[in-house]
C-alpha cells in the first residue's frame, strides 16, 4: 500500500511538473498564437470604453513589436498605409480609435513556422475586423514576421497577402 500511494504521489508530481513547464516555458508556436492573440485583444475596443484605457491598451500594443518595423496595409476598399517606424503605427491606432466606435480583432486561424535557428518566425493569419458593429466584417490575409528579443517574440514585418476573390 505504501509503494502504491508513493507512485501515485510521483506521478502527481511529475505531471504537475511538466505541466509548470509548459506554462513557463511554452513552445514557440504556441508562446507565438498566445502573444498574437493577445495583441488582437489590446487592438480590439469596444463604444462604451474609456479614453484612459483605449491609450493603455494601445502603448501596451507598442510592446509587441520592434521599433524600426515595415508594415504594409492593403486592404481592399479601404486606403493602404506604409509604417517603417512603431511611433508612426501607435499614431495610426490612436487615430483609428477616434475615428471608429468601435473595434472588434481576431485572428481565428493562424500557423505558424519557426525558423530552424529558433530566433524567427513567420505566422500567415486570418484576420477578422468588426468595425463599429457593421453586419459585414473585414477579412484579410496576413503575413506576420517575427523576432526573438529579450525573450519576447516582436513583429518587425507585417505584409496583407492578395487573395482571390
Amino acid at each position: 500500500m505504501k509503494l502504491v500511494t508513493r507512485l501515485v504521489l510521483l506521478v502527481v508530481l511529475v505531471a504537475i511538473g511538466y505541466w509548470l513547464w509548459t506554462v513557463f516555458f511554452p513552445n514557440p508556436q504556441k508562446a507565438i498564437r498566445n502573444r498574437l492573440v493577445k495583441a488582437a485583444r489590446l487592438a480590439s475596443f469596444s463604444a462604451g470604453q474609456g479614453n484612459i484605457s483605449r491609450v493603455a491598451a494601445i502603448e501596451s500594443l507598442g510592446n509587441y513589436f520592434t521599433e524600426e518595423i515595415e508594415i504594409k496595409v492593403d486592404v481592399p476598399n479601404y486606403e493602404s498605409h506604409t509604417f517603417n517606424r512603431r511611433d508612426e503605427l501607435m499614431q495610426a491606432a490612436m487615430a483609428a480609435h477616434g475615428a471608429v466606435s468601435s473595434l472588434k480583432v481576431d485572428f481565428p486561424d493562424i500557423k505558424v513556422d519557426i525558423d530552424p535557428g529558433q530566433q524567427s518566425a513567420t505566422a500567415e493569419v486570418t484576420l477578422r475586423a468588426d468595425i463599429n458593429g457593421e453586419k459585414d466584417a473585414v477579412i484579410q490575409e496576413l503575413r506576420i514576421y517575427l523576432k526573438k528579443a529579450d525573450g519576447n517574440w516582436l513583429i518587425y514585418r507585417l505584409d496583407t497577402l492578395r487573395t482571390l476573390h
